[in-house]
């Protein structure tokens, strides 16, 4: 399962009364009109039962947790199902559009492998994951709840596969694989050599700051103040977490060399952001 394209809490509620103020005016009309007021939150309807949510769980752990890893926090291209950056992206949207995309989409190259019930367990799943409260009502595929108002209700479970309590990342990092976790192979693959890093190719960057000199600098002219307003986005490329990087990508023949966080290689298309390889060296002793 890939939620691909940028995929995915409560508006503030009560004001203060002042004595003599609008407030204490309207407060005092409703009353005469025989309206109760109060000042409690209304009551939030649950959209999902705790028995969905565990279905989810498993057709989760089936087609999306490879992509997706088992604590929803996602890598690489398949981007984060539960925490801040999924409810930013998602707050707004409802749980049909959530199950909409599911059904539609996943997994990525066998979309209808997951029939439409179990995309809307998956979603309850997901909904429990950020802090959705279960109740008595089933989700259906027509729910129109925003994540806005069922999320973040309760504190997130802790799911299985994310790093315990206390738990430093490289430690949850440590209990990846490592080793060659992709195999794939470079076409026309040319080695480098030192007569190369002295002088290199003018698409090639094969060192930090491209040069010995450190210019950073490339002599490539295709693109230049004229043309520049004309770039486009052709692809994009999710890395890995969590941790902190300051990457620079070295090209070498059209292919993109990176390395993420925990130690990951990876060799990517440069014309369409393809993952050929991958390699975890796995973190620092």
């Amino acid at each position: 399962m890939n939620l691909t394209r940028a995929s995915w809490l409560c508006a503030p509620h009560g004001a203060s009364v002042r004595r003599g103020g609008p407030a204490l005016f309207a407060a005092a009309f409703a009353a005469a009109l025989g309206i109760v007021v109060t000042g409690q939150q209304p009551t939030e309807t649950a959209v999902y039962t705790l028995e969905q949510a565990n279905a989810g769980r498993a057709a989760y752990n089936t087609y999306c947790a490879t992509c997706h890893r088992p604590d929803l926090g996602g890598q690489f291209e398949a981007p984060q199902l539960a925490g801040g950056n999924f409810m930013n992206t998602w707050r707004e949207r409802t749980m049909a559009n959530l199950v909409a995309r599911i059904d539609e989409t996943m997994p990525p190259g066998n979309a209808g492998a997951v029939s439409q019930a179990m995309a809307t367990d998956i979603a309850a799943f997901i909904l429990q994951a950020n802090g959705g409260v279960p109740g008595t009502q089933r989700l259906a595929p027509t729910t129109a709840a925003r994540f806005a108002d069922v999320g973040m209700r309760q504190a997130p479970p802790v799911l299985a596969g994310a790093p315990a309590a206390g738990q430093a990342p490289a430690a949850a990092a440590a209990q990846q694989p490592t080793g060659l976790t992709l195999a794939g192979e470079v076409p026309n693959y040319v080695p480098v050599t030192d007569e190369m890093l002295r002088n290199q190719p003018a698409g090639d960057w094969l060192m930090v700051r491209r040069n010995y000199q450190g210019w950073s600098y490339s002599p490539l002219n295709q693109i230049n103040r004229d043309n520049v307003r004309n770039l486009r986005l052709a692809w994009v490329w999710a890395m890995a977490d969590p941790g902190e990087n300051q990457p620079m990508p070295l090209a070498h023949n059209g292919i993109l060399y990176l390395v993420n966080t925990n130690n990951i290689i990876q060799a990517l298309n440069g014309r369409d952001g393809e993952l050929i390889w991958e390699y975890r060296a796995g973190p620092y002793d």
